[in-house]
Protein backbone atom coordinates (compact mmCIF):
# COMPACT_ATOMS: atom_id res chain seq x y z
CA UNK A 1 0.00 0.00 0.00
CA UNK A 2 1.37 3.50 -0.72
CA UNK A 3 -0.06 7.10 0.07
CA UNK A 4 1.53 8.78 -2.50
CA UNK A 5 2.67 7.34 -5.52
CA UNK A 6 4.86 9.50 -8.23
CA UNK A 7 2.76 7.42 -10.76
CA UNK A 8 -0.64 8.62 -9.32
CA UNK A 9 0.39 12.07 -8.80
CA UNK A 10 -0.90 13.83 -12.16
CA UNK A 11 -4.53 11.29 -11.92
CA UNK A 12 -5.16 12.73 -8.42
CA UNK A 13 -4.62 16.21 -9.05
CA UNK A 14 -6.91 16.55 -11.74
CA UNK A 15 -9.52 14.18 -10.31
CA UNK A 16 -9.82 16.34 -7.57
CA UNK A 17 -9.65 19.45 -10.15
CA UNK A 18 -7.01 21.06 -7.53
CA UNK A 19 -4.21 23.84 -8.85
CA UNK A 20 -1.34 21.78 -10.19
CA UNK A 21 -0.01 23.00 -13.28
CA UNK A 22 -0.52 26.77 -14.07
CA UNK A 23 0.62 28.61 -17.28
CA UNK A 24 -0.36 31.87 -18.09
CA UNK A 25 -0.50 32.47 -22.53
CA UNK A 26 -0.98 35.86 -24.10
CA UNK A 27 0.48 38.39 -20.89
CA UNK A 28 -1.37 41.26 -20.26
CA UNK A 29 -0.54 43.74 -21.53
CA UNK A 30 1.23 41.82 -24.81
CA UNK A 31 4.29 43.59 -24.54
CA UNK A 32 5.02 41.90 -20.81
CA UNK A 33 7.50 38.92 -20.83
CA UNK A 34 5.65 35.92 -20.86
CA UNK A 35 6.09 33.75 -17.36
CA UNK A 36 7.82 30.78 -16.86
CA UNK A 37 5.61 27.30 -16.37
CA UNK A 38 5.06 26.66 -13.17
CA UNK A 39 4.00 23.19 -11.84
CA UNK A 40 2.62 23.14 -8.31
CA UNK A 41 1.67 20.58 -5.79
CA UNK A 42 -1.63 19.13 -5.62
CA UNK A 43 -4.04 17.37 -3.23
CA UNK A 44 -7.77 15.56 -5.12
CA UNK A 45 -11.71 22.35 -2.61
CA UNK A 46 -24.15 38.25 -1.65
CA UNK A 47 -24.29 41.68 -3.78
CA UNK A 48 -26.39 41.98 -5.69
CA UNK A 49 -59.19 51.49 -11.75
CA UNK A 50 -61.13 54.63 -12.32
CA UNK A 51 -59.36 58.18 -12.17
CA UNK A 52 -58.68 58.67 -8.59
CA UNK A 53 -57.53 54.59 -8.66
CA UNK A 54 -55.58 55.34 -11.89
CA UNK A 55 -53.72 58.05 -10.01
CA UNK A 56 -52.78 56.60 -6.83
CA UNK A 57 -51.80 53.53 -9.00
CA UNK A 58 -49.41 55.57 -11.01
CA UNK A 59 -48.20 56.93 -7.53
CA UNK A 60 -47.43 53.75 -5.32
CA UNK A 61 -45.78 52.64 -8.75
CA UNK A 62 -43.50 55.94 -8.94
CA UNK A 63 -42.77 55.21 -5.30
CA UNK A 64 -41.67 51.43 -6.40
CA UNK A 65 -39.62 52.34 -9.12
CA UNK A 66 -37.91 54.98 -6.77
CA UNK A 67 -37.23 52.44 -3.89
CA UNK A 68 -36.17 49.94 -6.31
CA UNK A 69 -33.53 52.38 -7.88
CA UNK A 70 -32.60 53.15 -4.35
CA UNK A 71 -31.93 50.23 -4.16
CA UNK A 72 -30.04 49.24 -7.28
CA UNK A 73 -26.32 49.88 -7.49
CA UNK A 74 -25.64 52.65 -9.97
CA UNK A 75 -24.07 52.16 -12.75
CA UNK A 76 -20.03 52.74 -11.85
CA UNK A 77 -20.78 51.81 -7.97
CA UNK A 78 -18.04 49.80 -6.22
CA UNK A 79 -17.54 48.34 -3.06
CA UNK A 80 -14.65 46.79 -1.51
CA UNK A 81 -13.97 43.12 -1.04
CA UNK A 82 -11.13 41.91 1.20
CA UNK A 83 -9.48 38.77 -0.31
CA UNK A 84 -6.32 36.83 0.58
CA UNK A 85 -4.40 38.92 -2.12
CA UNK A 86 -5.36 42.42 -0.60
CA UNK A 87 -8.13 44.36 -0.76
CA UNK A 88 -10.18 44.64 -4.71
CA UNK A 89 -12.23 47.18 -5.58
CA UNK A 90 -15.23 45.76 -7.64
CA UNK A 91 -18.24 46.88 -9.44
CA UNK A 92 -20.91 46.72 -6.96
CA UNK A 93 -23.32 45.57 -9.48
CA UNK A 94 -20.97 43.11 -12.12
CA UNK A 95 -22.41 42.53 -15.27
CA UNK A 96 -19.71 40.49 -17.43
CA UNK A 97 -18.28 37.95 -15.01
CA UNK A 98 -15.22 35.44 -16.23
CA UNK A 99 -14.94 32.63 -13.88
CA UNK A 100 -12.03 30.99 -13.93
CA UNK A 101 -11.13 27.31 -11.74
CA UNK A 102 -13.37 26.98 -9.23
CA UNK A 103 -15.55 29.99 -10.04
CA UNK A 104 -17.98 28.02 -12.71
CA UNK A 105 -20.34 26.42 -9.87
CA UNK A 106 -20.59 30.03 -8.47
CA UNK A 107 -21.82 31.28 -11.58
CA UNK A 108 -24.02 28.81 -12.08
CA UNK A 109 -25.51 28.25 -8.81
CA UNK A 110 -26.08 31.97 -9.14
CA UNK A 111 -27.93 31.92 -12.81
CA UNK A 112 -25.34 34.11 -13.67
CA UNK A 113 -24.16 33.85 -17.87
CA UNK A 114 -20.56 34.28 -17.60
CA UNK A 115 -18.27 36.13 -20.92
CA UNK A 116 -15.46 33.59 -19.92
CA UNK A 117 -15.19 30.15 -18.07
CA UNK A 118 -12.43 27.13 -17.54
CA UNK A 119 -12.89 24.70 -20.18
CA UNK A 120 -15.87 22.47 -19.04
CA UNK A 121 -15.03 18.95 -17.73
CA UNK A 122 -17.80 16.77 -18.38
CA UNK A 123 -17.61 14.72 -15.10
CA UNK A 124 -17.94 17.62 -13.01
CA UNK A 125 -21.36 18.74 -14.33
CA UNK A 126 -24.76 17.63 -14.92
CA UNK A 127 -25.35 16.99 -18.48
CA UNK A 128 -27.39 20.35 -18.62
CA UNK A 129 -24.70 22.17 -17.17
CA UNK A 130 -22.36 20.94 -19.56
CA UNK A 131 -24.25 21.69 -22.45
CA UNK A 132 -24.88 25.23 -20.95
CA UNK A 133 -21.34 25.98 -19.77
CA UNK A 134 -19.98 25.01 -23.15
CA UNK A 135 -21.41 27.64 -25.08
CA UNK A 136 -19.41 29.98 -23.10
CA UNK A 137 -15.80 31.65 -24.20
CA UNK A 138 -13.10 29.69 -22.40
CA UNK A 139 -10.43 31.80 -21.47
CA UNK A 140 -8.48 29.24 -19.35
CA UNK A 141 -7.98 25.10 -20.45
CA UNK A 142 -8.74 22.35 -18.50
CA UNK A 143 -5.27 21.71 -17.37
CA UNK A 144 -5.44 25.35 -15.56
CA UNK A 145 -3.63 27.10 -18.99
CA UNK A 146 -4.67 30.58 -18.24
CA UNK A 147 -5.11 32.89 -21.47
CA UNK A 148 -4.91 36.51 -21.07
CA UNK A 149 -5.77 37.45 -24.90
CA UNK A 150 -9.16 35.64 -24.36
CA UNK A 151 -9.89 37.13 -21.02
CA UNK A 152 -9.37 40.47 -22.41
CA UNK A 153 -11.30 40.19 -25.91
CA UNK A 154 -13.91 38.89 -23.19
CA UNK A 155 -14.27 42.64 -21.58
CA UNK A 156 -14.92 41.94 -18.74
CA UNK A 157 -15.81 43.75 -15.06
CA UNK A 158 -14.83 41.04 -12.79
CA UNK A 159 -12.62 38.21 -12.53
CA UNK A 160 -12.95 35.37 -10.01
CA UNK A 161 -11.62 32.25 -9.47
CA UNK A 162 -10.43 30.17 -6.47
CA UNK A 163 -6.72 28.87 -5.45
CA UNK A 164 -4.91 26.36 -3.28
CA UNK A 165 -3.26 27.70 -0.60
CA UNK A 166 -0.22 26.05 -1.97
CA UNK A 167 -0.37 27.56 -5.16
CA UNK A 168 -0.56 31.32 -3.65
CA UNK A 169 2.57 32.64 -4.21
CA UNK A 170 2.09 31.86 -8.19
CA UNK A 171 -1.21 33.31 -8.56
CA UNK A 172 0.00 36.74 -7.24
CA UNK A 173 1.82 37.39 -10.13
CA UNK A 174 -1.02 36.19 -12.49
CA UNK A 175 -3.38 38.33 -10.25
CA UNK A 176 -1.30 41.40 -11.13
CA UNK A 177 -1.71 40.67 -14.73
CA UNK A 178 -5.30 40.09 -14.14
CA UNK A 179 -5.88 43.37 -12.39
CA UNK A 180 -4.70 45.29 -15.94
CA UNK A 181 -7.95 43.97 -17.42
CA UNK A 182 -10.02 43.69 -14.43
CA UNK A 183 -11.11 43.74 -10.95
CA UNK A 184 -9.85 40.23 -9.69
CA UNK A 185 -10.95 38.25 -6.89
CA UNK A 186 -9.30 34.94 -5.73
CA UNK A 187 -9.45 33.45 -1.94
CA UNK A 188 -6.95 30.56 -1.24
CA UNK A 189 -8.71 27.29 0.76
CA UNK A 190 -7.09 24.71 2.17
CA UNK A 191 -8.00 20.61 1.56
CA UNK A 192 -11.18 19.91 0.07
CA UNK A 193 -13.74 19.72 2.80
CA UNK A 194 -14.88 22.41 4.14
CA UNK A 195 -12.26 25.11 3.08
CA UNK A 196 -12.83 24.74 -0.40
CA UNK A 197 -17.18 24.93 0.06
CA UNK A 198 -16.53 28.40 2.19
CA UNK A 199 -14.29 29.54 -0.18
CA UNK A 200 -16.84 29.22 -2.84
CA UNK A 201 -19.19 30.52 -0.44
CA UNK A 202 -17.16 34.07 -0.19
CA UNK A 203 -17.16 34.24 -3.89
CA UNK A 204 -20.93 33.65 -3.95
CA UNK A 205 -21.40 36.49 -1.74
CA UNK A 206 -18.77 39.01 -4.59
CA UNK A 207 -20.78 38.18 -7.17
CA UNK A 208 -24.04 39.11 -5.55
CA UNK A 209 -25.60 35.30 -4.79
CA UNK A 210 -24.50 35.09 -1.06
CA UNK A 211 -27.40 34.71 0.82
CA UNK A 212 -28.91 32.01 -1.26
CA UNK A 213 -25.26 30.39 -0.58
CA UNK A 214 -25.28 30.97 2.85
CA UNK A 215 -28.81 29.09 3.00
CA UNK A 216 -27.25 26.22 1.95
CA UNK A 217 -24.70 26.63 4.05
CA UNK A 218 -27.16 26.79 7.11
CA UNK A 219 -29.06 23.67 5.60
CA UNK A 220 -26.23 21.24 5.48
CA UNK A 221 -25.43 22.50 9.14
CA UNK A 222 -28.72 21.66 10.53
CA UNK A 223 -28.97 18.86 8.15
CA UNK A 224 -25.82 17.17 9.88
CA UNK A 225 -27.05 17.92 12.99
CA UNK A 226 -30.79 15.89 12.23
CA UNK A 227 -29.11 13.05 10.14
CA UNK A 228 -26.44 12.78 13.04
CA UNK A 229 -29.36 12.76 15.43
CA UNK A 230 -31.81 10.68 13.62
CA UNK A 231 -29.35 7.51 12.61
CA UNK A 232 -27.11 7.82 14.98
CA UNK A 233 -26.99 4.14 15.83
CA UNK A 234 -26.79 3.29 12.38
CA UNK A 235 -23.83 5.57 11.90
CA UNK A 236 -22.18 4.34 15.43
CA UNK A 237 -23.29 0.86 14.53
CA UNK A 238 -21.75 0.43 10.96
CA UNK A 239 -18.46 0.59 9.24
CA UNK A 240 -18.26 2.58 6.28
CA UNK A 241 -15.50 3.38 3.35
CA UNK A 242 -15.28 5.72 0.58
CA UNK A 243 -13.51 4.63 -2.54
CA UNK A 244 -12.70 5.25 -5.84
CA UNK A 245 -10.35 3.80 -8.33
CA UNK A 246 -7.00 4.38 -10.00
CA UNK A 247 -5.15 2.65 -12.50
CA UNK A 248 -4.46 -0.97 -11.12
CA UNK A 249 -5.42 0.42 -7.82
CA UNK A 250 -8.10 1.74 -5.52
CA UNK A 251 -7.93 4.22 -3.08
CA UNK A 252 -9.79 4.97 0.21
CA UNK A 253 -10.61 8.65 1.31
CA UNK A 254 -9.49 9.97 4.15
CA UNK A 255 -11.60 12.40 6.32
CA UNK A 256 -9.22 15.17 4.83
CA UNK A 257 -11.61 15.33 1.94
CA UNK A 258 -14.55 15.21 0.20
CA UNK A 259 -17.08 12.24 0.79
CA UNK A 260 -14.78 10.75 3.54
CA UNK A 261 -14.82 14.47 5.38
CA UNK A 262 -18.49 15.08 5.15
CA UNK A 263 -19.31 10.94 6.77
CA UNK A 264 -16.48 11.85 9.28
CA UNK A 265 -18.62 14.93 9.98
CA UNK A 266 -21.58 12.79 10.59
CA UNK A 267 -20.00 10.80 13.07
CA UNK A 268 -19.33 7.47 11.20
CA UNK A 269 -17.43 5.00 12.05
CA UNK A 270 -15.30 4.21 8.96
CA UNK A 271 -13.37 1.54 7.53
CA UNK A 272 -9.86 0.43 8.97
CA UNK A 273 -8.60 0.87 5.57
CA UNK A 274 -9.11 4.20 5.51
CA UNK A 275 -5.72 5.76 6.98
CA UNK A 276 -4.98 8.75 9.37
CA UNK A 277 -5.76 12.34 7.58
CA UNK A 278 -2.20 13.99 7.48
CA UNK A 279 -1.11 15.58 4.11
CA UNK A 280 -2.74 12.72 1.71
CA UNK A 281 -6.27 12.41 1.29
CA UNK A 282 -6.57 9.02 0.45
CA UNK A 283 -4.55 5.55 1.08
CA UNK A 284 -3.84 3.89 -1.86
CA UNK A 285 -4.10 -0.09 -2.24
CA UNK A 286 -3.58 -2.65 -5.10
CA UNK A 287 -5.74 -4.76 -6.14
CA UNK A 288 -4.94 -8.14 -4.49
CA UNK A 289 -4.97 -5.53 -1.29
CA UNK A 290 -9.34 -5.24 -1.35
CA UNK A 291 -9.55 -7.33 1.33
CA UNK A 292 -8.88 -4.27 3.29
CA UNK A 293 -12.18 -3.26 3.09
CA UNK A 294 -13.42 -6.53 4.01
CA UNK A 295 -14.79 -4.60 7.71
CA UNK A 296 -16.88 -2.31 5.77
CA UNK A 297 -20.52 -3.00 6.05
CA UNK A 298 -21.35 0.02 3.61
CA UNK A 299 -18.96 1.09 0.61
CA UNK A 300 -19.55 3.96 -1.11
CA UNK A 301 -18.16 4.28 -4.47
CA UNK A 302 -17.46 8.24 -6.14
CA UNK A 303 -18.93 8.52 -9.44
CA UNK A 304 -19.15 11.82 -11.80
CA UNK A 305 -21.87 14.09 -11.64
CA UNK A 306 -23.64 12.48 -14.32
CA UNK A 307 -23.62 9.42 -11.74
CA UNK A 308 -21.30 7.45 -13.87
CA UNK A 309 -18.08 5.87 -12.10
CA UNK A 310 -14.74 6.54 -14.34
CA UNK A 311 -13.19 3.66 -16.08
CA UNK A 312 -10.87 3.32 -13.19
CA UNK A 313 -13.41 2.94 -10.76
CA UNK A 314 -15.56 0.29 -13.14
CA UNK A 315 -12.84 -1.85 -13.20
CA UNK A 316 -12.29 -2.12 -9.25
CA UNK A 317 -16.13 -2.96 -9.27
CA UNK A 318 -15.33 -5.81 -11.85
CA UNK A 319 -12.50 -7.57 -9.58
CA UNK A 320 -13.15 -10.69 -8.25
CA UNK A 321 -12.21 -10.09 -5.29
CA UNK A 322 -14.38 -6.99 -4.87
CA UNK A 323 -16.87 -9.23 -5.81
CA UNK A 324 -16.26 -11.44 -2.37
CA UNK A 325 -16.48 -8.25 -0.23
CA UNK A 326 -19.05 -8.41 2.30
CA UNK A 327 -20.81 -5.49 1.60
CA UNK A 328 -20.79 -6.62 -2.04
CA UNK A 329 -22.70 -9.98 -0.95
CA UNK A 330 -25.03 -7.63 1.09
CA UNK A 331 -26.12 -5.40 -1.82
CA UNK A 332 -24.28 -2.08 0.46
CA UNK A 333 -22.45 -0.48 -1.96
CA UNK A 334 -23.75 2.51 -3.59
CA UNK A 335 -22.64 5.29 -6.00
CA UNK A 336 -21.94 8.90 -4.79
CA UNK A 337 -22.04 12.15 -6.83
CA UNK A 338 -20.32 15.42 -6.02
CA UNK A 339 -18.26 13.17 -3.27
CA UNK A 340 -15.45 15.95 -4.31
CA UNK A 341 -18.54 18.95 -3.30
CA UNK A 342 -16.98 22.48 -4.14
CA UNK A 343 -20.01 24.34 -2.85
CA UNK A 344 -22.66 23.87 -0.07
CA UNK A 345 -25.27 23.29 -2.38
CA UNK A 346 -23.96 19.92 -4.04
CA UNK A 347 -22.62 19.06 -0.23
CA UNK A 348 -26.49 18.94 0.49
CA UNK A 349 -27.02 16.76 -2.38
CA UNK A 350 -23.93 14.01 -0.86
CA UNK A 351 -26.09 14.32 2.74
CA UNK A 352 -29.18 13.53 0.80
CA UNK A 353 -27.55 10.42 -0.58
CA UNK A 354 -26.08 9.22 2.60
CA UNK A 355 -29.33 9.97 4.48
CA UNK A 356 -30.81 7.06 1.53
CA UNK A 357 -28.92 4.46 2.47
CA UNK A 358 -28.92 5.62 6.28
CA UNK A 359 -32.66 5.25 5.96
CA UNK A 360 -32.21 1.21 4.63
CA UNK A 361 -29.79 -0.03 7.32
Amino acid sequence: MGLGKPSTTLYRSLRQGLPNLIVVVGHWPPTRRKRSRVQQKALRSGLVLGAGALALSLTLTACGDAQEAADTPAQGDTVTVETDYGTVEIPADPQRIVALEFGTEVVLEAGIEPVGVIEPVATLYTAEEFEQLSTYPVVQSASLEINMEAIAEAQPDLIIGGVRVESHDEYVGIREDLEKIAPTVFFDFDGAGSGLRNMTLELSRVVGDGERAEAEQQRFEERVEEISTAYADQLADTTFALVFGVDGEFAVVNTNAWGGEILHTLGAKQSKAQQPAGENFAAFYSYEEIDELSDADVIFYETDAQENPDPFTEALLEQKLWQSLPAVEAGQVHPLRYSAARTYAQANIVLDQIEEVLKGL
